[in-house]
C-alpha cells in the first residue's frame, strides 16, 4: 500500500477513467463548415485544458487533500447542542 504523500491527484484522476471536462456535443448541422471549424477549435481547447488539469493535479497528493480537510475542520465551529 502506498502512502498518501506518494499518490498524486493526477493518478486518482487517471484511475477514474473519465474526463472532468465535458466533451463535444452531437453536431446539430453536420454539413455546416462553420460548425465543423468551431467544433475542432473547441476540441483543441478541451485537449489543452485537460493537459493543464492533469499537470496541476500531478502537483498535489492525497496528503495535501487530507491536510486541507484538517485545516477546514479546525476552522469549523462545533455544532450547537440544545438541551431538551
Amino acid at each position: 500500500m502506498r502512502a498518501a504523500e506518494a499518490i498524486t491527484l493526477a493518478e486518482v484522476y487517471a484511475a477514474l477513467g473519465e474526463s472532468m471536462l465535458s466533451g463535444a456535443s452531437k453536431a446539430e448541422s453536420p454539413g455546416c463548415l462553420v460548425e465543423q471549424a468551431v467544433s475542432r477549435l473547441m476540441d483543441d481547447f478541451r485537449r489543452q485544458a485537460e493537459a493543464l488539469l492533469v499537470k496541476r493535479l500531478g502537483e498535489k497528493t492525497l496528503a495535501d487533500v487530507a491536510a486541507e480537510v484538517k485545516r477546514l475542520m479546525k476552522k469549523r465551529k462545533p455544532p450547537t447542542v440544545h438541551a431538551a
